[in-house]
């Protein structure tokens, strides 16, 4: 079992450079501003002149605050891109244990067993069940393991469109006190301490679907978390940019991710929205 794992991870690896693209943007970007946070941004904003995207796909709270100081501590940073989700106060983020995420920055796992690499290492258990559900899947270029990596491609909606929704928002839904937690607090001193070391901040919520809004609302947590990343935007006397209503729902193709034709889109208007000026 542990030989099909690391031949299925080999086989995925050799045919997708975005790990190692992240890690030399990461440790070599000379961007003015960076955005950090998780799947969101990963799959919204594009690196460019401006910008390096170092969000990763399910990074929590407590990993985009040591990348940050990481990057924020190699210089040349003029800006920084905060998430303002729900899901940064959701349970599955806030429990999750995530201390290996930094060490893949690194190290080049690539050189060793993939078994060993952080960013595999919490879903082997259904990659191996997905394997041998179908074998054929170690010959295929185009799988990737699951929930690794922003998928590329644009799939067709679920069939039960509304059942994912629903999931979905569950899965985010902020805890119960969440604004007394010590994720609150390290979120509200991670913008004090950027904007104390002269850094400009702008916090952004990233767009969902339509559906995905509607279904959240209901919910009084989400009502809360708006008003929290309110307060401490305003606090901090920093831009709070809402782009969540941005897209048309139909666009979507899952409930709280962007398809990729939008990305360029998404980005500009971030970059409009946030004051960005690179002569600054």
């Amino acid at each position: 079992m542990l030989v099909v794992l690391e031949l299925f991870l080999r086989s995925q690896v050799s045919s997708d450079a975005n790990s190692q693209e992240y890690r030399v943007r990461f440790l070599h970007g000379e961007a003015p501003w960076t955005a950090f946070g998780d799947s969101h941004v990963e799959g919204a904003l594009l690196s460019g002149d401006w910008l390096d995207n170092l969000g990763q796909a399910s990074d929590n709270l407590n990993t985009i605050i040591a990348k940050v100081s990481l990057r924020v501590e190699r210089g040349g940073v003029q800006g920084v891109i905060i998430p303002a989700d729900p899901q940064l106060f959701s349970f599955y983020r806030v429990s999750a244990e995530q201390e290996d995420r930094i060490k893949v920055l690194n190290k080049d796992y690539s050189e060793s067993l993939m078994l060993f690499d952080p960013r595999y290492r919490p879903y082997l258990g259904r990659t191996l069940w997905s394997v041998l559900s179908n074998p054929s899947l170690l010959w295929s270029s185009n799988s990737e393991p699951e929930n690794t990596q922003v998928q590329s491609a644009e799939p067709t909606r679920p069939r039960d469109w509304l059942k994912s929704v629903t999931i979905r928002v569950q899965l985010h839904t902020p805890v119960a006190n969440f604004s007394k937690t010590d994720d609150a607090k390290a979120y509200r001193q991670l913008i004090t301490g950027l904007r104390a070391q002269g850094i400009d901040v702008c916090m952004v919520r990233y767009p969902v679907s339509k559906d995905y809004l509607t279904v959240s609302r209901s919910i009084a947590a989400f009502s809360e978390v708006e008003k929290f990343f309110a307060d401490v935007a305003a606090s901090n006397e920093v831009l709070l940019v809402d782009v969540s209503s941005l897209l048309p729902g139909e666009i979507f193709i899952d409930p709280d991710h962007i398809p990729a034709s939008q990305r360029e889109y998404v980005t500009n208007v971030v970059k409009e929205r946030c004051a960005v000026n690179q002569l600054n």
